[in-house]
């Protein structure tokens, strides 16, 4: 297996939000939430950037209490952001959402 690490140039890591703001742009133009659309990426880009130092420190780490630790956090976090638009009764449907 190849150990080395691949660096993506900035450039190539810019392409990526041509989509995003093609989105933004039309939700602008159709008088449609945006705002939102701006802070989920802002939020995807934090947790992409936090989750990707977080497996860094996992793959070079052999402890498995950390590996499951890490990965327990992620499917409860995951399980709650699953369940944000649900206004009533959000913990009732947590557990589905948790075993899903």
């Amino acid at each position: 297996m190849n150990e080395s690490i691949t660096t993506i140039p900035y450039s190539n890591l810019l392409l990526v939000f041509i989509p995003a703001a093609v989105v933004i742009g039309l939700l602008h133009a159709w008088s449609l939430e945006w705002k939102n659309t701006i802070y989920a990426v802002i939020r995807m880009l934090v947790q992409l950037l936090l989750i990707g130092y977080f497996l860094a420190h996992i793959f070079e780490s052999n402890d498995a209490a950390i590996t499951v630790g890490v990965l327990s956090v992620m499917v409860f976090a995951a399980s709650w952001i699953a369940l944000r638009t649900i206004q009533q009764k959000r913990r009732k449907f947590y557990q589905f959402a948790l075993m899903a």
